[in-house]
């Protein structure tokens, strides 16, 4: 039986091909080698979030030495590849092997973690065109800073490793309107991000370990952070906050508390949590507008009958 071939509009080819690129990593990686053509469509889907996260030196010690004892690694590859030996990561062997355009034009996410003082300018200077950057554990410098400068961020996710205090061109503040802060060991820095800065910032969220913020950080925020809409807390903490009467609910309806979700993360200093403390500011707020309604509506009553 002859099978008649079915031609379809390149638009919608295309599409096909981006929509099943975009809901799987693996799927986009395979598609990419179906054809050039195929592969122009869907490397940017692939490219659009990069992690560039090395493992930290000693981890990479205490593997190479399980090799060792394993028997994994022989006598000739010791000699070859030592505990010091530089670890280029995987990304940054892909940069000089695409257009120098193609990674500030595709580009939208990127996390960075454990990477030296090089690594980060070769990447933050090619991916130019990103508007979120997540850190972690990485060093600012001054060649850092200045590339820094020029990146537009919609939203910011930084540990306790990002200094505040060696920016010193604060401009690259005012775009960020999320901005993601994570504290695993201390609560408050002992230099507090300039949030005063942050003239755009309208969500805000605070991820810290063990220690117990101060009473009165709320409000504190809040006044520096007028155009703020949601104030998370995601707090290691909340279940003995409760149980020992410690957690107060805060009266303004913007602030919400959260348990870290169950499992890893994919990085300490990303999450997203975003789209449910929104769902619970919007709900808290029909709730207060309904209230609010059947108050004046009683209260109307009220007077209707009195007189």
């Amino acid at each position: 039986m002859k099978r008649h071939k079915l031609d379809l509009p390149v638009e919608l080819e295309r599409e096909i091909f981006e929509l099943a690129a975009s809901t799987d990593v693996g799927t986009a990686l395979r598609l990419a080698v179906v054809a050039h053509r195929v592969q122009s469509w869907v490397e940017p889907i692939i490219y659009s979030k990069v992690v560039v996260v090395k493992a930290p030196e000693v981890d990479r010690q205490m593997q190479y030495s399980r090799s060792i004892l394993r028997g994994r690694a022989s006598k000739n590859q010791s000699a070859r590849k030592t505990v010091n030996e530089p670890q280029i990561h995987r990304f940054i062997r892909t940069i000089p092997l695409r257009p120098a355009s193609f990674f500030a034009r595709y580009v939208k996410s990127l996390q960075v973690g454990n990477l030296t003082e090089p690594e980060l300018v070769t990447v933050l200077s090619t991916c130019t065109g990103i508007s979120e950057l997540g850190w972690w554990s990485s060093k600012i410098t001054p060649s850092v800073e200045e590339v820094l400068h020029t990146l537009k961020l919609c939203r910011l996710s930084v540990d306790d490793t990002f200094a505040f205090e060696q920016i010193h061109t604060t401009s690259m503040f005012a775009t960020i309107t999320h901005l993601d802060l994570s504290f695993r060991n201390t609560f408050y820095r002992p230099d507090p991000p300039p949030l005063k800065h942050f003239t755009a910032l309208t969500h805000l969220s605070v991820v810290h370990g063990s220690l117990l913020p101060p009473t009165t950080w709320c409000d504190d925020i809040l006044k520096l952070c007028p155009r703020l809409k949601i104030l998370l807390r995601v707090s290691d903490t909340l279940f003995f906050e409760e149980v020992s009467g410690y957690y107060r609910r805060h009266s303004d309806l913007r602030v919400v508390v959260m348990q870290p979700p169950i499992g890893a993360w994919t990085a300490p200093w990303v999450h997203d949590a975003w789209p449910l403390a929104e769902k619970i500011v919007r709900e808290r707020k029909e709730l207060a507008a309904g209230a609010s309604l059947n108050f004046l509506s009683t209260h109307c009553l009220t007077l209707i009958c009195s007189s």
